[in-house]
């Protein structure tokens, strides 16, 4: 019988500290002493004390073998020395490379697309479709997408290894392109497209693209080029014709540096469908960009030898092309209609005042909000290039003192500020459509996505108030950490810089 640490006697033996046969129910001793066997004790104690025996033996073996490896000379077997402690050593679990592709896939697509609704057309909807469909036997657009899903889960975890596997995604990609851009069918693929399209918010993702400009615009335009007239009419090509036309027009307006349309570039509505509102307003996009480039041009102090007659002239056409944007703004179709929640707090109610912004603006959809930060990024461009045209002495002194306009042109700027600020909320995420907080949900980064823009244009204005500028700070910080777009950072960075030299009086 092996030896057991504990005795198995009932109580009366255990207490008279005798032998005990444990017969059950009674002990022989106990029935030949004509008394009552009081009993066992519980199974599962002795079991679970056994085991705690038996582990503790261990232990002690295990720390006393160290001990004698660690301080015992060889040959000594007397024990000198402390007792080193066992070290706990946790188990190691590995991970395939699969879970980690398949994490950055879907958090992408969770955030950065949507399907079609009733409301509107969606946003890189047929992205699935594409990366399912395996048309491209290269997997450069899967690439593209593991890039930039890896990069936003980089940014918003601090996991910098998932940093270094987007780069090699990232430069995968480049040089698939590179050879897919020989041929021109492939070159002019929807896939090529689509992964063009996710290679910028990739750039915008990790901040190594410029908030002024982005350096695929060009490229795209030689892409829609290639891909021709003719009509396919599917609902994929629609989706990236909008976005790339879409991302076009708003890189034209406003800024430090915006980029110039090329001359006689238009949308062809026989090879993409878009509502008559979109296409006027992305008229009105190209003209308020020409007019306020040849504005610019002719205030510039490279141009010598400028007639009075050009400085009224550029004025006039700004002026032409700001009324044209206010008369879009007048009639908007009832898929443009949004609401406005006044803020509480107000005045108003008794409080004290404040509050800013004092109202939040609650679209229908993401995409509605962005035609309208579309809109609101040509306004200030407009109204930027009024200010300055107007406060010229040269052209003050044309228009005579009855001329009083600057300042109306200076406050409108200061609001249109304010309707930029207003889409904050619901672009962020932070409200539903109702206004209410959406605390413990999961808002899409595309609506920081399109609120970027016109954040940056906003930080370009120099009538800011302080009000204004500490709001568009706070914000763009939080798109670089909540939403993982470290674009965000560089304009917050040029409004920190400004601000602080303005305190110090450099």
């Amino acid at each position: 019988m092996p030896f057991r640490p504990y005795s198995l006697g009932c109580h009366s033996c255990r207490r008279m500290k005798v032998k005990c046969d444990e017969e059950k129910p009674q002990c022989r001793r106990c029935v030949k002493a004509r008394r009552v066997c009081p009993g066992y004790r519980n199974t599962k104690q002795l079991i679970f004390r056994s085991m705690n025996a038996e582990l503790a033996s261990r232990a002690g073996a295990s720390r006393s073998s160290q001990a004698h490896a660690s301080i015992t000379p060889p040959g000594d077997t007397a024990s000198t020395g402390p007792i080193t402690s066992v070290l706990f050593t946790p188990r190691a679990l590995s991970q395939s490379s699969g879970e980690w592709d398949a994490k950055a896939i879907s958090f992408f697509l969770h955030n950065h697309s949507f399907a079609p609704t009733k409301d509107g057309p969606g946003h890189l909807g047929s992205l699935p479709d594409l990366l399912g469909s395996r048309v491209n036997g290269k997997g450069y657009l899967e690439s593209a997408v593991l890039a930039a899903g890896s990069a936003t889960l980089a940014n918003i975890t601090g996991l910098t290894h998932l940093g270094r596997i987007a780069e090699r995604y990232y430069g995968e990609t480049l040089r698939s392109l590179s050879a897919t851009l020989g041929d021109p069918v492939e070159a002019s693929s929807d896939v090529t497209l689509a992964t063009i399209i996710v290679l910028q918010k990739y750039e915008a993702i990790v901040g190594i693209t410029i908030a002024a400009s982005d350096p695929h615009d060009k490229g795209l335009v030689q892409l829609l080029r290639l891909r021709g007239k003719a009509r396919r009419g599917t609902d994929i090509e629609n989706d990236l014709l909008r976005i790339v036309h879409g991302r076009l027009h708003t890189n034209s307006v406003g800024g430090l540096f915006p980029s110039q349309i090329e001359a006689g570039y238009d949308v062809d509505v026989d090879v993409v469908e878009i509502p008559a509102y979109q296409y006027e307003l992305w008229r009105l996009i190209r003209e308020t960009s020409q007019c306020c480039a040849e504005a610019r041009g002719v205030m510039s102090g490279s141009c010598k030898g400028v007639f009075k007659s050009e400085f009224l002239q550029s004025l006039d056409n700004v002026l032409s092309a700001y009324l044209g944007l206010l008369d879009w703004q007048a009639n908007p179709p009832s898929s443009l209609i949004y609401q406005s929640w006044k803020v509480p707090g107000q005045g108003v109610d008794g409080l004290q005042p404040g509050n800013f912004p004092e109202k939040y603006y609650l679209f229908k959809n993401i995409l509605q909000g962005e035609t309208w930060i579309h809109f609101w990024c040509a306004l200030i461009y407009a109204l930027q290039t009024l200010v300055q045209i107007s406060s010229l002495p040269l052209v003050q002194q044309l228009l005579g003192r009855d001329w009083d306009e600057t300042w109306r042109f200076t406050r409108r700027l200061h609001d249109a500020v304010d309707e930029i600020c207003a889409c904050v909320p619901y672009m962020m995420g932070d409200v539903d459509q109702s206004g209410l907080p959406t605390i413990g949900k999961d808002g899409k980064a595309l609506g920081s996505f399109f609120l970027l823009r016109g954040l940056y244009v906003a930080s370009c204005v120099e009538e800011m108030s302080s009000e204004q500028r500490e709001y568009i700070m706070r914000t763009l910080l939080r798109i670089a950490h909540l939403k993982g777009i470290k674009l965000a950072l560089r304009p917050r960075s040029r409004l920190l810089s400004q601000h602080n030299c303005a305190e110090s009086g450099c």
